[in-house]
């Protein structure tokens, strides 16, 4: 499903994290390491932008080694940005570069090493994020007090937020395509009743339509359970995420109540919600948006 995999590195803690993951990942068979030199400024350029390539090739090239070991085959790529009003900024050179390689997957981590600790995700994964058409898994951890805990592949327990959109849709289909998957949560968020019979009535249409997605997915051999919650989704799914330990949020950028031109601009207020707080991995699904 997802043959080639760009993994954009600027060697932060978040962006060495993602490498273990990568075989995890159904159906890869090639990573691509990249790197972007913002070489604009006149310090970065001449003899020390030399020794600055030099010094990340060797880092790429123990990393590569390293995905190789674990039986993914990769290559890697630096691009130097020297003129920004010709070439664009980071998140479009990596967005670029995944065009050109025609990858299907760009898998990085929430953070790089400019950003504040307490921004809690860096400018240039929220743009590829932002701008991409393909899905972006984007690698998001526990804080750092936690922790750590053994392996978990990342489809052995997945949350899959369900608003009963289209785009929702796709992303149970997308699951039931990934042979990997162990477990799955459905969720359901009621947001909105101006009574509180109207919202026991939602919370009642949630289960039972909640239960026809879980049984398709049995019939597929995918063991899933419902999850029904009242209030604001974003909080919800993040605390689902948390209570249910999942290992992975699966989402499309877009969910109810987008119109087919706005969703070629703009990623959900939800999605982007939840991305921007979540302390585990969050895979977009762009480009299966069920439109």
């Amino acid at each position: 499903m997802f043959e080639k995999v760009l993994l954009p590195t600027d060697f932060s803690a978040d962006s060495q994290k993602v490498l273990a993951y990568v075989q995890d990942l159904p159906g890869t068979r090639e990573a691509l390491l990249l790197h972007v030199i913002d070489a604009a400024r006149p310090s970065r350029q001449g003899p020390d932008h030399d020794r600055e390539i030099e010094s990340v090739r060797i880092l790429m090239e123990k990393t590569r080694q390293d995905l190789e070991k674990n039986g993914v085959k990769a290559e890697i790529a630096i691009e130097t940005i020297a003129n920004p009003l010709m070439q664009g900024d980071i998140p479009l050179t990596i967005l670029e570069k995944a065009e050109e390689e025609k990858v299907s997957l760009i898998m990085m981590g929430a953070r790089g090493k400019n950003t504040i600790q307490n921004i809690l995700l860096g400018s240039v994964s929220a743009n590829v994020i932002r701008r991409a058409k393909i899905p972006v898994l984007l690698m998001r951890f526990p804080p750092e007090l936690s922790t750590p805990g053994p392996h978990r592949n990342l489809f052995s327990r997945v949350l899959v937020p369900v608003d009963f959109s289209s785009p929702s849709a796709s992303m149970v289909s997308l699951i039931k395509g990934i042979t990997t998957t162990g477990q799955v949560i459905l969720l359901h968020v009621v947001d909105k009743g101006e009574s509180e019979m109207e919202i026991k009535e939602a919370v009642r249409n949630a289960w039972e339509r909640l239960g026809a997605v879980a049984a398709d997915l049995a019939a597929a051999g995918i063991a899933a359970e419902s999850r029904v919650r009242v209030g604001y989704a974003p909080d919800e799914i993040n605390a689902t995420a948390e209570k249910d330990e999942v290992t992975l949020i699966l989402m499309s950028p877009v969910g109810e109540g987008w119109t087919r031109e706005l969703r070629a601009l703009f990623l959900g207020s939800t999605t982007n919600a939840v991305m921007r707080r979540a302390h585990r991995p969050v895979l977009i699904a762009a480009g299966h948006t069920g439109t």
